[in-house]
């Protein structure tokens, strides 16, 4: 508190106001002079005062008239007020001390020390009251800022997602009718063009996963990043991440073999998806960089404690192996070993921070060791569950030829002209019977109108979107519209869209670029019931 505390001195004789003064020197306040009631009443009007030293007879208002009038004023209800008189009847001064809100009565002539010990008292208070406003005031305004703060925040967060999504979606979307087309072509193609195919596939894949780095860099940034626990068979897994390196390795003309442990079981439950992302990460990263020799990935379970198992998964290759004083680096955002690796190689640098965070969020860890010009082992420890099954019933589904789906009517909501005739080419190579509608209004109408076994909805489109069409859909009158397999087939990667589309009652969703087998394993369990 920089202003020093005021104490209005109320006599109709300045001799006696003088004097008090000169008694209250030595307090560091602030004197403030009355000699009249009325002074006294405007004065209190306009200033603040610490105390009030009210002497009890004036000419006109004398002190009593005049404390009730000033504590008419709200803010001066509580404010200390002494009287000061030369004549003292204890029984009615005291009466009317209390009615009009006396703190004390103090008699002239006045005794210097006792008067300073009062007065000082009152002082302190008033400081002391003063400085726990200033305290509350600046807990207050930090307490906005960081209000405001946090709403800043949220709406740049909520813009940093909106922004996301919406750059998912127009980025997905063509990507998903260049890498399908390149399926479609890769059937039947001319022997001169299958290198073209594959040159053009695998330049799509690696574009959607970049995509997929700066996205799921973006929900770990956020703390929206969520795992699921589903059943699947790590041997299985594995051997689909291997065929999936297959055209790299050969063209390299490196080996690239997997060991699977016998102690493993068939089946474990964890985030199936997340732990493939993980594998392709590291061993995306050993063929990036491994030009001769060899890479090996191993899986075991190195302990277990009931159905709960730790998952040891090692990749080791005879790449280019990285500088110690690099080790811990290159597990940061945006960073590699060094500027030429960029250069050389390609990459954003992200690959390795999301894998560590994706490892570490699951209760697991990373480590690295490495030599130049000797290679890599990156190892990792993973938690996961133990299955009582010995084989996943998907898997007697997957026995099923694709030629099972003829004769089944599917609606196709999508207004991309080009995503459209994908996924109908896929469906009719299926001997499905496909029809089409270019928004959620028009599909609507055609369920309304015709019998389907499933719809596949695409979500943001024209007139209406996929999730309003839905909706719609499932408050017609009759059971069938409430059991009708709806697919959403969505470019968004974000989890709130998920949640979303299962809370609008659609049956499931496929991620936009899909795979032609997924499209098929998501429609056949539908089909099936």
């Amino acid at each position: 508190m920089n202003t020093k505390p005021k104490i209005l001195i109320v006599d109709d004789k300045l001799n006696n106001i003088i004097v008090i003064e000169e008694v209250l020197t030595d307090l560091n306040v602030e004197i403030v002079r009355a000699q009249t009631g009325a002074e006294a009443i405007e004065k209190t009007k306009n200033e603040e005062f610490a105390l009030i030293l009210m002497d009890i007879h004036m000419p006109g208002l004398d002190g009593f008239k005049t404390v009730e009038i000033i504590r008419r004023d709200e803010k001066n209800i509580l404010l200390p007020i002494i009287y000061i008189t030369a004549t003292y009847n204890e029984n009615y001064y005291r009466e009317k001390g209390i009615k009009t809100g006396a703190v004390d009565f103090i008699t002239k002539p006045i005794i210097p020390d006792l008067f300073i010990g009062k007065v000082t008292l009152f002082v302190n208070v008033y400081r002391q009251r003063k400085a726990l406003e200033e305290e509350i005031k600046k807990r207050k305004e930090a307490e906005e800022d960081m209000k405001k703060a946090r709403d800043q925040a949220r709406e740049a967060a909520h813009a940093k997602q909106l922004f996301l999504s919406t750059m998912s979606h127009e980025i997905r979307t063509p990507l998903n009718a260049i890498i399908n087309t390149a399926k479609l072509l890769k059937e039947d193609p001319r022997p001169d063009q299958i290198e073209d195919m594959e040159i053009l596939e695998f330049s799509a894949e690696n574009l959607l996963h970049l995509i997929n780095d700066i996205l799921d860099f973006s929900k770990i940034d956020a703390g929206k990043i969520e795992f699921e626990a589903i059943e699947f068979e790590l041997r299985k897994l594995m051997n689909g991440i291997q065929q999936s390196f297959e055209y790299q390795v050969v063209k390299k003309n490196i080996e690239l073999e997997f060991k699977v442990s016998q102690n493993i079981p068939a089946v474990l439950i964890g985030d199936s998806a997340r732990l493939s992302q993980i594998m392709i990460n590291l061993i995306g990263n050993a063929v990036k960089f491994t030009d001769q020799g060899k890479i090996l990935v191993e899986a075991s379970a190195i302990s277990s404690e009931g159905n709960f198992i730790d998952l040891s998964i090692r990749v080791t290759d005879t790449g280019i192996g990285i500088d110690e004083d690099k080790l811990l680096v290159i597990f940061d955002s945006f960073t590699q070993a060094s500027s030429s690796t960029t250069r050389k190689y390609g990459g954003t640098g992200l690959g390795l921070a999301i894998t560590k965070k994706l490892i570490e969020l699951q209760g697991g860890k990373l480590e690295v060791k490495s030599k130049p010009g000797e290679g890599s082992i990156f190892s990792f420890i993973l938690p996961v569950i133990r299955s009582e099954k010995d084989q996943l019933e998907e898997d007697m589904l997957m026995q099923i030829s694709f030629q099972s789906l003829a004769g089944l009517n599917v609606l196709v909501v999508e207004d991309n002209l080009v995503n459209q005739k994908i996924v109908c080419k896929f469906l009719m190579k299926w001997k499905v019977n496909v029809d089409v509608a270019e928004n959620g209004l028009i599909a609507v109408e055609k369920v309304a109108k015709q019998m389907y076994d499933l719809v596949l909805m695409d979500l943001h489109m024209p007139e209406m979107n996929g999730y309003d069409a839905t909706r719609l859909i499932r408050q017609m009158e009759g059971g069938r519209y409430k059991d009708l397999p709806i697919i959403a087939l969505t470019a968004s990667a974000f989890i709130e869209d998920r949640e979303k589309i299962y809370t609008f009652g659609m049956s499931g969703y496929i991620i936009k670029p899909f795979n032609p087998s997924e499209l098929y394993w998501k429609i056949a369990p539908f089909i099936k019931k």
